[in-house]
């Protein structure tokens, strides 16, 4: 359980980022019929994985890419449907929720028609990043969690050995109340 001062110091950090990137995915989720604890979850695995809202793009080289591709690590590649050498830069983390690999960006873009496997800098706009987010939460997240307070339940979709998990707690608790005072 995190201490207040840092919850307080989490609900400051989001805070103060700039409004439009988490207004138009709190807006998003809204009109996906997100609300209460899991809208506070979804907002604060976003906020993790955007560094509170300031980098919607996986930080690093194509050589920090080559981690997800066939030729340095296979099994990786396999699962993320990366089978190209170059697929691991191509499709690194980007968006709210770091969409990554060729497999993923070809079923995101599929469900939501639009041609992320040929364009993934697509992702990386605000508004078809919140589109995504929500795809991948319905399809890979909501479908997992019983209880949308249990971080670590929400977190393994997204991130399998649950980095962050204390910073992700921290920010759900810290969301928790922003949202759960806010009257819409």
């Amino acid at each position: 359980q995190a201490t207040a001062p840092a919850q307080t110091q989490q609900v400051a950090q989001v805070a103060q980022q700039p409004a439009g990137l988490k207004d138009i995915l709190e807006k998003t989720a809204h009109a996906a019929g997100i609300r209460g604890a899991e809208l506070a979850q979804f907002m604060a695995q976003c906020a993790h994985e955007t560094a509170n809202f300031t980098k919607m793009k996986e930080m690093g080289t194509a050589k920090t890419f080559a981690k997800y591709d066939p030729q340095h690590n296979p099994a990786k590649a396999k699962r993320l449907g990366n089978v190209k050498a170059g697929d691991g830069a191509r499709y690194h983390g980007r968006g709210f929720i770091q969409l990554t690999g060729r497999d993923n960006y070809r079923r995101a873009g599929q469900a939501l028609g639009i041609d992320l496997e040929q364009f993934p800098e697509l992702a990386l706009k605000p508004n078809v990043a919140a589109q995504i987010a929500i795809w991948y939460w319905k399809n890979r997240v909501q479908k997992h969690v019983g209880d949308f307070s249990d971080t670590a339940a929400v977190t393994k979709p997204i991130n399998v050995a649950l980095q962050g998990i204390d910073a992700r707690k921290e920010k759900f608790n810290a969301l928790r109340q922003i949202i759960g005072n806010k009257k819409k």
